[in-house]
């Protein structure tokens, strides 16, 4: 268990340095993670192993929080995964938006951080993200990472023709 905390430890305080350093590229790093999280880890669990929801909640840290998730979880397995896959996808595409839809993202981001937590201890750590978007919060994104793709591609090939 302690490998896994500090490979995702590390990985979060390089997401918080990001975030502190260069905002923008912190924003879409954090998106891209969320699309990747969604997709990857939740989709793996929705459609091969919707049971590892139910366990997974079975070994919630408190004993009400794990009698709450197992309820919700216990609903409709799959529902719940793809339910977590369409959110975690909405909030990493807001992520990548601009304006309010990034705080809107982050807002989400930082419910959903703070909802797992009581998970596991792995989750623990995770926490730590927050301290990156709290400061994100405090930024103001006016372009999207499309638009930030388009520029740069623009940029360059003007450098070429002129």
């Amino acid at each position: 268990m302690l490998i896994p905390i500090l490979v995702s430890s590390v990985f979060i305080l390089g997401v918080v340095i990001l975030c502190f350093a260069k905002p923008n590229a912190g924003r879409i790093v954090l998106g891209i993670f969320f699309l990747v999280m969604a997709i990857g880890v939740n989709g793996s669990f929705t459609f091969t192993n919707p049971q590892g929801y139910v366990d997974y909640a079975s070994g919630a840290l408190i004993p009400f929080y794990r009698d709450l998730a197992l309820a919700v979880v216990n609903l409709n397995v799959v529902l719940f995964g793809l339910l977590l896959i369409v959110f975690e996808i909405a909030m990493g595409l807001l992520l990548l938006h601009k304006g309010n839809s990034v705080r809107v993202g982050l807002f989400g981001t930082i419910v959903f951080l703070i909802g797992i937590a009581p998970l596991s201890f792995l989750q623990i750590p995770w926490l730590g993200l927050i301290i990156g978007e709290v400061y994100l919060l405090t930024k103001e994104f006016d372009t999207s990472i499309l638009e930030t793709i388009y520029s740069k591609f623009n940029q360059s090939i003007t450098r070429r023709s002129g």
